[in-house]
């Protein structure tokens, strides 16, 4: 099996679990009445991998079929760029801008932080490896 059909797999497997992963943390951490909390935590957690698989596929120079399920299908999946401008929008909508900002700027300013966090915890697991 040459690697398009592996990777199409692993991208198709790892979006099924994503996507669940997001149902299943958005179901357990609903909205208040102020933010979205489940889709701020499934963006976060997202960043946050998607920060040590891209650490580790740039490490290995290659893009094997078990990063692309991991980045693209999984943290694809999991992850929830639509709903967060649909909660932004809609916040700003009520009249709610000072938490349409504030949810717009912990969500970009926290996924960019929670990346560079991911990538840094990767170099630091493969530094320390033996």
């Amino acid at each position: 099996m040459s690697l398009a059909p592996r990777a199409a797999i692993a991208v198709g497997l790892g979006g099924l679990a994503g996507a669940g992963g997001r149902w299943g943390l958005v179901e357990v951490l609903p909205a208040s009445d102020t933010w979205p909390w489940g889709v701020l935590a499934v963006n976060l957690a997202g960043c946050l991998l998607l920060g040590y698989v891209a650490a580790a596929a740039w490490s290995a120079r290659a893009q094997l079929p078990v990063s692309l399920g991991l980045s693209t299908g999984f943290c694809g999946s999991l992850t929830t760029f639509s709903a967060l401008t649909v909660d932004v929008a809609e916040m700003a909508r009520n009249g709610d801008w000072g938490f349409a900002a504030s949810y717009l700027a912990v969500s970009v300013a926290g996924g960019v932080a929670l990346a560079l966090v991911g990538a840094a915890l990767r170099t630091a697991w493969r530094r320390a490896a033996p």
